[in-house]
């Protein structure tokens, strides 16, 4: 049950800065868009455009801090230009505010020590608040507790001199979070603060902040194996959502009711175990029990809002109740929907990211050709004025298109098989052939997803380029064709576009090669990577698809069968279909792994690929 500080101090930031816990990223792009439509015919240099570049800055903070970043520094320029110096205090905020939520902490801080300084010596104890409430936020961020204390401390003491009750509120709620969340927790300081802050909002009415808090409370109990005080206080939480209507907040509430009650029926910590060994068999089913109903609820509640990344961990939570409950083929079930939802949901993010990092990275060196294409025209443009002659201003011309279609040509080449290359330049459509003795390899990344979902995206480039970039030159090696990257998985293939005789002992070659490649792998900080890989043979269709962006592709019971022999391969093995065993033969040692259920086929015999026989 327990969250992370972050994500506490994410709805912390919300309430100090008086925007709604509740507000969803599509209102929030609402929100901007009112802004900047606003913006956008106040032509006036004036402290209300002071005003609407501060809030438009702090409602970017959510959906893109980047963008929030520049139109927060231009408050800021405007304010000084201005000498609006009350204006730049909460321009400082906002801005501080967007570099936090993008993990630059030094910027954060350094811009809110600004505007804490400035908001001193003006006297302005609303912006002395906010920004020690937010420096507060930063310096727990870093884990740096003392100091987050200590600002916190001074933003209360500030809401009780100008009487701001849900000021107060908030301030007790993120002072009672530290000492719940510090290295060594005081659960009786949190207690104490938590409920301080819990009577403030009843006084208020603010329901958000009543279940916000109840709910923190409910952790401190949960932390300390109160499961029956911890699930009473998340119910009025969830009822006080329901009475709301906000189906996150529902969703949120079920699942957490349900896995304290999984938890108090499965805890065999030393601190519940004099009470679980007083627990009957019925008692613990009727806890696990009730834990299925309220997990169960959660899913149901995601599935119509749409929030996969929530549903991972309460398949699971459903998957082992089940088990405890000895309901073991619904613990399978479940057990898969979790793996294959944190599959989905995590390749999704990597491919976002990966694909965004490509075209940025394709973006820049477009734009560098262009700029590089743009200097070679205008030197040739001033040699053209300086020549003499008209004649030797056309040899130049046409010397520049000849190096331009040479250029042309070689990225073709580098994309495209050359012989197809030819057949295009021939202007020859539709480019397709049919290929009865190919061979075709996949061969995938294992848990590439688990490896990146946490790193920088341009060290998973690295990564994937450096092993992408061995095994192109293991395909050129062994005579292969590669056909494309998918993601974390390497395509290529033999017997086409020129057919071989050889194409499968070919491909067998480079799968041992890289398989051996892979087992000693390491990346820069010193993390292994191993691969699966699969192969199949036959009869394949090959040819070129696209008008303006040219990829060569192929299609085919093969192609689908490989992939299926390497998605249901062994982690560091080669995986093989019976017709690639036989035709290896009497060249390649191969071991029977037997009968797998492949998608689309049924079973199928499948054999792994081990070496190459000594005298071959």
């Amino acid at each position: 049950m327990k969250r992370t500080l972050r994500l506490s101090l994410c709805l912390i930031l919300f309430l100090v800065l008086s925007v709604s816990p509740g507000f969803t990223a599509k209102q929030g792009k609402e929100k901007v868009d009112s802004l900047l439509d606003r913006l956008a015919i106040h032509k006036t240099d004036d402290t209300a455009k002071i005003a609407l570049y501060r809030d438009i800055a702090f409602e970017y903070y959510v959906i893109d801090p980047k963008i929030g970043i520049k139109y927060g520094e231009k408050g800021i320029a405007l304010s000084k230009l201005l000498n609006y110096r009350k204006g730049l205090i909460f321009c400082l905020i906002s801005t501080g505010v967007c570099y936090w939520a993008s993990s630059n902490f030094p910027k954060a801080l350094e811009l809110l020590l600004k505007a804490l300084k400035i908001a001193e010596e003006e006297g302005n104890k609303t912006g002395i608040s906010k920004a020690c409430a937010n420096i507060g936020s930063v310096y727990a961020d870093e884990e740096n507790y003392a100091k987050a204390l200590e600002y916190y401390f001074k933003a209360l003491k500030i809401s009780e001199e100008i009487g701001d009750k849900k000021g107060i509120a908030r301030k007790l709620g993120n002072i009672g979070t530290i000492y719940k969340e510090q290295k060594i927790p005081d659960y009786q300081k949190a207690l104490e603060y938590y409920v301080n802050a819990l009577k403030y909002y009843e006084e208020t009415g603010e329901k958000r902040g009543i279940a916000v808090t109840l709910e923190n409370i409910s952790w401190v109990y949960s932390d300390q194996h109160q499961y029956k005080k911890a699930i009473a206080g998340l119910n009025r939480a969830l009822q006080i959502v329901e009475e709301i209507g906000e189906p996150r907040w529902i969703m949120y509430y079920y699942g957490t009711i349900g896995e304290a009650y999984y938890n108090m029926a499965a805890d065999t910590s030393l601190k519940y175990r004099k009470t679980l060994n007083s627990l009957s068999k019925n008692e613990k089913a009727q806890l696990l029990s009730q834990s299925l109903v309220y997990l169960l609820k959660a899913v149901e509640t995601g599935k119509q809002i749409e929030a996969p990344k929530q549903m991972i961990d309460w398949y699971k939570y459903i998957s082992n109740a089940n088990k405890e409950l000895g309901n073991w083929q619904s613990a399978y079930i479940y057990s898969v929907l979790s793996d294959k939802l944190y599959y989905d949901v995590f390749t999704q993010e990597k491919d976002l990211k990966i694909a965004n990092l490509e075209a940025k990275r394709e973006t820049e060196l477009k734009q560098k050709e262009i700029e590089l294409q743009k200097t070679r025209l205008e030197k040739a443009r001033l040699q053209l004025i300086s020549v003499a002659g008209g004649f030797l201003g056309l040899i130049i011309i046409v010397l520049l298109i000849y190096l331009s279609r040479r250029k042309s040509e070689r990225l073709l080449r580098n994309i495209l098989p050359a012989k197809i290359v030819r057949r295009l330049k021939k202007k020859e459509k539709p480019i397709a052939d049919m290929f009865e003795n190919a061979a075709v390899v996949f061969a995938d990344i294992v848990d590439f997803t688990g490896f990146s979902k946490d790193k920088d995206p341009h060290q998973v480039i690295e990564v994937l380029t450096d092993i992408f970039g061995r095994m192109d030159a293991l395909s050129d090696k062994f005579g292969l064709e590669k056909i494309k990257t998918i993601g974390d998985c390497y395509m290529a293939a033999s017997g086409l576009p020129v057919p071989v005789h050889n194409s499968v002992e070919n491909v067998a070659r480079f799968a041992i090669a890289c398989r051996d490649m892979m087992r000693d792998y390491k990346t820069n900080d010193g993390q292994s990577i191993n691969i699966r890989i699969g192969m199949d043979s036959g009869q394949v269709i090959a040819g070129v698809i696209g008008e303006k962006r040219f990829s060569y592709d192929l299609w085919g019971d093969i192609v689908n069968t490989a992939s299926r022999m390497e998605a249901l391969g062994i982690e560091g093995e080669i995986q093989v279909t019976e017709n690639v065993a036989k035709r290896l033969q009497g060249k390649f040692i191969t071991r029977e792994r037997g009968e797998q259920d492949v998608k689309g086929k049924g079973k199928m015999k499948t054999w792994l690929l081990v070496s190459v026989e000594m005298n071959n």
